[in-house]
């Protein structure tokens, strides 16, 4: 039997956050979430088993999705993956993350790049797709 993976979704967009929750859900992740700022998504990272965070870059409140990832990846051991439309500065946070979803992206490129994020946590080796992700 496959373990069903847990993904925190990070997203300050209500609709984007849904429609994000929804794609996961159908295709079978474990959806945590979706949180709007970097407290209500640590205390799930508290309590919580996450296989993958997709992490917005500018959260509700100024919170910073760059700092929440690191604070993910440092406290809880949870990877990270941005979702975002500021390529350039989710590039310049590539230490807190496994590499950039840019924003906008379909629902088949979000299911090959949470897949593929998952596979390079497991494996270490770092994926030569899906084309829309970039990875760090």
């Amino acid at each position: 039997m496959t373990e069903i993976k847990s993904v925190l979704v990070v997203e300050d967009n209500l609709i984007v956050a849904m429609v994000i929750e929804d794609d996961l859900r159908d295709a079978g992740y474990e959806v945590l979430g979706p949180t709007m700022r970097s407290a209500p998504s640590l205390d799930i990272a508290q309590s919580s088993t996450i296989s993958l965070a997709l992490v917005d870059i500018d959260l509700e409140g100024g919170d910073n999705g760059v700092e929440l990832a690191r604070r993910l990846r440092d406290d809880h051991q949870v990877p990270s993956l941005y979702i975002t439309g500021q390529a350039a500065v989710a590039r310049a946070g590539k230490d807190a993350a496994l590499g950039l979803l840019p924003k906008p992206f379909t629902t088949e490129q979000l299911l090959e790049a949470v897949a593929a994020a998952l596979d390079y946590v497991e494996t270490g080796e770092v994926p030569r797709t899906p084309k829309a992700a970039q990875w760090f």
